[in-house]
């Protein structure tokens, strides 16, 4: 299963670097950076860019829900059921991400895969927290 990662700017690559500074380099990891070349089309751009792999079952990753990079690839991933998609991009959810993925079996069901990316999504929320930072706190009481 391949992962694609898909922002506007540069976001994607600096997951993608992210990820790799952290895991090592993942061979199911690709990004699109969106919008960084004003020549280039984006709808063009992702046929393209997935075209070694869009054979294989994918889960892409968007930066935010209702932008033009998610509403593309909702276009693409409405046409093909080995397709899956994931907004609301961030660190702790590729991760997860990354590390479910390998126990998800090329015979899984769509329902399946689909329960499987529900857990990492809600883990990935998750990690999302208001840290209230005062004058007593220190780096040591946050280990």
């Amino acid at each position: 299963m391949e992962i694609v990662l898909a922002s506007h700017s540069n976001l994607a690559k600096g997951m993608y670097d992210s990820v790799t500074l952290i895991m090592g380099k993942q061979q199911n990891l690709h990004y699109i950076t969106a919008y960084v070349d004003d020549s280039v089309d984006f709808k063009n751009q992702l046929v393209e860019e997935i075209e070694p792999i869009k054979d294989q079952k994918i889960v892409f990753v968007t930066d935010i829900i209702g932008g033009s990079v998610n509403n593309n690839v909702i276009d693409l991933t409405s046409q093909n059921e080995s397709y899956f998609l994931i907004s609301g991009m961030n660190l702790p959810l590729i991760l997860e991400l990354i590390t479910k993925i390998s126990s998800i079996k090329d015979s899984d069901s769509a329902n399946e895969i689909e329960e499987n990316l529900q857990q990492v999504v809600e883990l990935g929320s998750s990690g999302i927290k208001l840290i209230k930072v005062d004058n007593s706190f220190t780096e040591e009481e946050s280990f």
